[in-house]
């Protein structure tokens, strides 16, 4: 049987000259605790700027070295997995290591909970060893300020030849705002710098097509960031390498312009993220990136424009045995260096609804539920998507552990939102959503808000029309014109997210009742759907604060 033993260790400082751990050993099995006093970690960096004022409740200006260590209350062996109960300073971070020898000492994790006023963590390896020691580590995590913005489907003004029949059919079928978004980037943009961030999130579609000349001009946009002292990290969407979709429009008539490799985009964004990178997958666009010491940001490719044909790209996503090994052998790097891991990728991680990789299976990763319940078994607790345009955040729990996935809807789709966030000291994220009101863009009398919030709703009435009257559903036009008003509203409320905090519309209650009470699968199928789509449960979509470290949300 393992056999416990709780230590107890010197007061000094680790990294000071001369440092070694004096033990005091305990032999512990079982259900009994002994007292541990563990080490303290230095603060990776700090931060003293505008816009911070309002984060000193949880990040306290005194050192690190003045707090007091931590220490392991109490141990217990459960169905061969070791759970420690850890006293210490929860306006600080935590982190767990042990040894077989006191000498060695490795990461094992960051806690997982806070219960009772303690830290908990639960390591459920197991080892030949016959004894195992254990030690806590407060971590000072750095004040970092975080923008993410999503799918800015950028198309250069050039595309566009002349507006007619080609365009026009293209955006019946893809409700973007697409002439407008070389502004709304800008405006975008703009407000970002004013809130002073230190990092910048896109996951993906980054232009309409794929276009080269729409990605040179994004870059340059996205230079302004650079140029500001803040650190942008990209990574593709489906829309965004080699797409044969990739065209001007001029009239009737579409021509085909160049898209770009693989190898052009990493070089296109060298700046933002793929020439900084610490680790890049030969194999694909994925990298990791060291923004601020102890914080990684792990950027994901599951787009598979390789599969791309003449005429069509590839919407769905997965990752290949290839893609997937270099993914979980930067987790374990992670860590085995007790880095703390920000995730990344265009793709869905788990479902925003239910039955969503039923209706549109391409917007959520292939083997979703092996995906999600490897990233929170290696307690990441956030992977920021994009894809479905919508501003979902959704939580999933398993013994393994918490994972989010924070959906940022388009810049291109109403409410053309962005995010803003404060990472604290003791691995709080605060979240607030931050929305494009205003852009340099002839809209007539009509505020931009509304503008986009109506372009979505007459879009997606029109196209709601077309997708009824097509394979499964088969509706006559009649009757997909009556079921459209529901399947519009549904939508744009999960556009918008917290779908619960607005009242369901009276005639669309009304249809849904109806649906329920009809025996034919098919309006069963659509009752369900449109319930799925209003249904929000926790935690928030807009704002609200998640602790990267025990899992915890709140607003």
């Amino acid at each position: 049987a393992l056999v416990f033993v709780a230590v107890t260790l010197s007061a000094s400082v680790p990294d000071a000259p001369g440092f070694s751990p004096r033990p005091k050993l305990l032999s512990v099995s079982g259900a009994n605790g002994a007292p541990d006093r563990s080490r303290v970690a230095p603060r990776a960096s700090t931060k003293s700027k505008p816009g911070y004022e309002n984060r000193d409740a949880d990040n306290p200006p005194s050192r690190l070295q003045a707090v007091a260590r931590p220490r392991i209350a109490r141990a217990q062996i459960v169905e061969g997995s070791t759970i420690l109960e850890i006293e210490a300073d929860t306006n600080y971070a935590c982190r767990v290591e042990t040894s077989t020898n006191l000498i060695d000492w490795e990461n094992i994790g960051w806690v997982d909970a806070i219960r009772n006023g303690l830290f908990r963590f639960v390591d459920h390896s197991t080892t030949s060893h016959p004894t195992r020691f254990y030690r806590a580590v407060l971590v000072e995590l750095p004040l970092v300020r975080i923008a993410v913005l999503s799918d800015p489907h950028y198309m250069h003004p050039s595309l566009l030849k002349s507006d007619g029949p080609a365009f026009q059919n293209y955006l019946f079928y893809d409700q973007k705002l697409l002439r407008e978004s070389a502004a709304i980037l800008d405006s975008a943009i703009a407000g970002i710098i004013n809130a002073r961030p230190d990092i910048v999130l896109i996951p993906g579609d980054l232009t309409k097509d794929g276009e080269l000349v729409s990605h040179r001009a994004a870059a340059e946009v996205l230079g302004r960031l650079r140029d500001s002292g803040i650190k942008v990290f990209v990574c593709p969407g489906n829309h965004d390498v080699a797409n044969p979709e990739a065209m001007a429009f001029d009239g009737a008539n579409v021509s085909p312009v160049p898209s770009v490799t693989p190898g052009e985009f990493a070089g296109i964004y060298a700046d933002f993220g793929y020439g900084n990178a610490s680790s890049r997958d030969p194999n694909s666009l994925s990298y990791v990136a060291e923004p601020v010491p102890g914080l990684w940001i792990l950027a994901m490719d599951a787009c598979r424009y390789d599969l791309n044909t003449n005429n069509r790209s590839f919407v769905g996503g997965y990752f290949d045995a290839v893609r997937w090994n270099w993914i979980t052998n930067q987790l374990d790097r992670a860590r085995a260096e007790g880095k703390l891991v920000i995730g990344m990728m265009h793709h869905g991680v788990t479902e925003h609804y239910v039955g969503q990789k039923m209706f549109f299976p391409e917007y959520v990763v292939d083997d979703y539920e092996l995906v999600r319940e490897t990233f929170a078994s290696y307690r990441m607790r956030v992977v920021f998507t994009g894809h479905y345009h919508a501003q979902d955040v959704v939580r999933f729990d398993s013994p393994a552990g918490t994972l989010f996935d924070i959906e940022t809807g388009s810049l291109v789709t109403y409410p053309c939102p962005y995010r803003l966030m404060d990472l604290a000291a003791n691995g709080r994220l605060t979240i607030k959503s931050q929305f494009v009101t205003n852009i340099d863009y002839d809209l007539g009398s009509v505020t931009f808000p509304s503008y986009a919030y109506n372009y979505l709703t007459n879009g997606s009435m029109n196209y709601s029309v077309y997708l009824l009257t097509q394979p499964p559903y088969n509706l006559p036009p009649i009757a997909a014109q009556q079921f459209a008003p529901p399947l519009t509203e549904a939508f744009v409320a999960h556009c918008i997210g917290d779908e619960s905090s607005r009242p369901i519309s009276p005639q669309t209650q009304s249809l849904i009742a109806f649906l329920q009470e009809q025996e034919d699968p098919m309006a069963q199928l659509m009752a369900n759907a449109l319930l799925a789509l209003f249904n929000d449960p926790q935690p928030a979509d807009n704002d609200l604060s998640i602790n990267l470290l025990t899992g915890e949300a709140g607003p």
